[in-house]
Parts: C-alpha cells; structure tokens; sequence
C-alpha cells in the first residue's frame, strides 16, 4: 500500500485519437489514481525514441487495451495499426464508446475478431473502466501472474490472461499459491471459464450492432481531381484556397496543399533565446564559427530542424487559442532579424471549425532525421505538415506548379519584407517556402522551395530565418468534408 492506493504491476494501454487527449487524460487520472498504471501518448514517449517503436512496446508491455472510440478514432490510421496489433498478439481490448459511430471496414475486421465489450461514460470517475482494470488485475492474481510487465522484461507465460479469449489460465499444479489444485477445483475453473467466454461473444456481438447502426451507411465522397482549387478552412479573418494535389485510390480521401504562402514564420526558434548567440557568445559576425561544425550548438544557436520537434509543426497541428511550446518558444528574439515572433499567436486549425477540423485525417508522416536523429527518419502522426523534397514529384504528378506567392494578408502580417523586398528589387513575384525535410548532415539547416529567380528548384537555409513562406498541406476525408460554397454532404 502506498498513500492509501493499491498498487499493482499491470499496465493499460489507452489508444485514443489526438483530439479526445482530454478525455484520455482523465480516464488515465482516473484509472492511476485507483491504482493502475497507463502508457498513454505522448506522455509515455521517451525523448529521442523512435515514436513507432515506443508504441509497439507500449503494448507488448500492457496487460490490456483501453480502446476510446469515436468518429476521430475511427477515422484515424495510427489508432487503427494500434487495435491491429494488439489483436495480432492477443492483447484483450475494452472498447469505450465515447460516442455512437459506424465502424470503418478496417476497424470493424479487426474488432470482430476479437472478444471485446463496450461502454458509454457514465460520469467523469469513469467507474467502469475502473472496474475493468480491477477485474483484469484479479483475474491475473487468480492466475498467479500478470500478463504485461511494466519493466519490460520477458513475459512468463506459465500463467496469465489468455489474451486470446479473455479468460484466466495456467499450470495445472499452480493455483497462485504454490499448491496443486483440486479436480473440483479445476472444473469449477472450468465451468467459470466457459461463463466468461460466453458473456463476451454475447457482449461483443450486441455491442457490434449498437455501433453498426444497421440500415447507415457512409456518405457519399465528394468528387475531386487533383489540380483543382477548393476553399476550406480560414487564417487571418480569410478562407484558405487549397489545391487538390492528390487523391487515394479509393477515392475517399485527398491530399490537399495551400495554393498560396499563408504566413511567413520561423522553422524553429534558437534554443538559446537569441538567434546565432549563447549568453554573450556572438556565433554571427566572426565568419566560421564552432556554430558551422559542432551540431549541438548549431540547433542551439540557431534552431532546430528536426521536424517532430520544431516549432513550426506545434503551431500547425494546434487548434486552441494559446499554444503550449514544449522547448524555446517561437518568440522574435530567437530570430534571426527579431522579426515574425508567433509565441503568443492562436493555432493554425483554431481558424477552424469543428466540422473542417473533423474532416481532417491524422496522417503517418515519415522525415528524414538531421545529425543529431537517433534514427534515420523520423515518424509523426499529424493532420497538418509541410511536404517533403521526395513529395514534391506530386505536383508533376498532379500538373501544378511548386511556385507560390504570399496572400495579401500574410504580407500585411509579415515584419521581415524579405518578400516586398525581393518583389519590388528583383520583379520576384513568388517566395521560397519551407519543407519539413532536414539537411541530414546538419543540425539547423532545412530546404526549401526557391522563389524562381534561379535554377534551382529548392535552396537550404537556417531554421530560424524568419522571412520565409509556409504552405501547409493535410489530407482530408471526403466523405465528411464541407467544402467552403458547397452545401453539407448529407
């Protein structure tokens, strides 16, 4: 006992998409606080750990999977390889209804072939959840053995949970105690065995219907083709016109690119505060400086250009009003001229609303890493990012140009004038915008999209150079999107 609270070894796992993190927090509050510990994302991510990796693990690691569903759930590719897997090792999952959806084909596969209950909340103590967890740690202790280590050691499989049908077993001369057990006493086990399997098949085929909604069916997708222009979501007081760049197979999905630059923003701000400078350190005006060849200092002094940790990413994927940076805060004096500080600014999505923001799709982003990566590339699950050099074939796929040119409103926000300055100097009409791709060798530098006015069609430049354009892209499902002018899809 500790302060009054049963502890235990087991281990849930709470899968869940990013936008009920609310929600899984507090059902993971809940659920610690009686006593059982959680892996929940991003919270249980290790620094500079591979993020799929720790996933995995996470549930290698867990006795059990708390599954929140609802339609962002459904919906999302990162919650799906999730349930995949722990169906595929036999893991029991518990899935809560957050809300009334209809399964995806996928998601739908997955769960009907695994015994699995659901539930609606009943209150913020999420009692039955609560109970489930102690219900799963008593049948472990019945069993003498708890199914997912916290340590991460081997797993003992001599007793356990059969996490294939949800029910307790284990050596026939082990009852937990160290005594043989008796044969009454093992077909009493038996018959409580069967009872569970039972109750389960019942419960997981009533469930399967609540959630079906038999007689619904999807809506239709909307009709697309990449090239084409569509209106969606707003920034600065203004809709966003977006380009379709591609479309899935199937038809269900597209990825879209901002037509024009929205903002001109800072990849990454200096680590130190203070662009190209660490206290009193000037790394700036001596010519070469240790800033070019140690990368540690390179990412202190003048930003970071690991995508999953950059500024840029926080700001676009935020939907609220003031946004949490994590490390340095993307503040003017970490710029390079002082300039287009965005720290105080509301999120990208907060523009939005909830309908657009739902019918954005979290996608799977792989980046190369930079010098200071553990690992080769890097793996994010975003709904808004920056496009690769690798992605950009996508417009000759797709018959568009790469050029783009600032909004009049990102212009008017802009305190750089790199691009009226270029424009009204040099006849420049577009402006060099960021991708999210590293230069691998480096600390600080990424590319970018040049402008036109030379041969090349991408350039490389600092993180926390202020001045340049950001052109965002995300992949919405079109069976739930509302374009700007269009009416609802029913």
């Amino acid at each position: 006992m500790q302060g009054g609270i049963r502890r235990n070894n087991m281990q849930i796992f709470l899968s869940h998409s990013s936008k009920d993190a609310e929600v899984a927090q507090k059902i993971c509050g809940q659920l610690e606080k009686n006593g059982t510990k959680c892996f929940i994302a991003p919270r249980d991510i290790r620094p500079g750990k591979e993020y799929a990796e720790e996933i995995i693990n996470g549930i290698d690691e867990s006795s059990a999977v708390v599954l929140l569903m609802s339609e962002d759930a459904n919906r999302s590719p990162h919650v799906l390889r999730e349930v995949e897997h722990a169906v595929s090792g036999g893991t029991p999952i518990l899935v809560y209804k957050l809300e009334d959806v209809v399964l995806s084909k996928s998601m739908e596969y997955f769960l009907m072939t695994h015994q699995w209950i659901s539930s609606k909340p009943q209150g913020d103590d999420y009692a039955d959840i609560v109970a489930f967890a102690r219900d799963l740690e008593e049948k472990e202790k019945e069993s003498g053995h708890s199914a997912g280590r916290s340590d991460g050691g081997d797993r003992d499989v001599s007793g356990g949970v059969d996490k294939k049908n949800g029910t307790g077993y284990g050596n026939a001369s082990d009852n937990g105690s160290g005594s043989g057990k008796t044969g009454a006493g093992k077909k009493k086990t038996g018959i409580y065995a069967a009872a569970v399997v039972f109750v389960l098949l019942a419960a997981a085929v009533i469930a399967f219907f609540a959630l079906r909604k038999p007689g619904s069916k999807e809506p239709e997708p909307v009709v697309v083709e990449a090239g084409e222009t569509v209106l969606f979501g707003s920034y600065l007081g203004e809709d966003i016109e977006w380009r379709v760049l591609r479309v899935s197979e199937d038809r269900t999905q597209a990825v879209l690119v901002a037509s024009h630059i929205v903002t001109m923003k800072a990849y990454d701000a200096a680590e130190s505060g203070r662009y190209n400078y660490d206290g009193d350190k000037d790394y700036w005006s001596s010519g070469e400086t240790e800033a070019d060849t140690d990368m540690a200092l390179q990412v202190r002094v003048r930003g970071n250009s690991d995508w999953s940790i950059s500024n840029l990413r926080t700001w676009l994927n935020a939907d609220t009003e003031v946004v949490n940076y994590t490390d340095q805060a993307p503040v003017a004096t970490a710029m390079a001229e002082k300039k287009n500080g965005y720290q105080n600014e509301a999120g990208f999505l907060y523009g939005f609303t909830q309908g657009e923001r739902d019918a954005i799709v979290e996608t799977e982003i792989v980046t190369k890493g930079n010098a200071l990566s553990e690992n080769e590339t890097v793996t994010t699950y975003d709904r808004v990012w920056l496009l690769s050099v690798d992605e950009l074939v996508w417009f000759d796929e797709a018959g568009m140009s790469k050029l783009a040119s600032p909004t009049d409103a990102a212009v008017e926000q802009d305190q750089s004038f790199w691009y009226i300055l270029d424009r009204d100097t040099y006849g420049v009409e577009y402006l060099s915008w960021w991708l999210r791709e590293p230069v691998t060798e480096a600390g600080s530098l990424c590319y970018l999209v040049d402008n036109g006015y030379r041969d090349n069609v991408v350039r490389q430049e600092s993180a926390g150079l202020e001045g340049f354009g950001v052109r965002p892209a995300l992949t919405v499902d079109l069976r739930h999107v509302t374009f700007r002018g269009e009416e609802a899809v029913e």
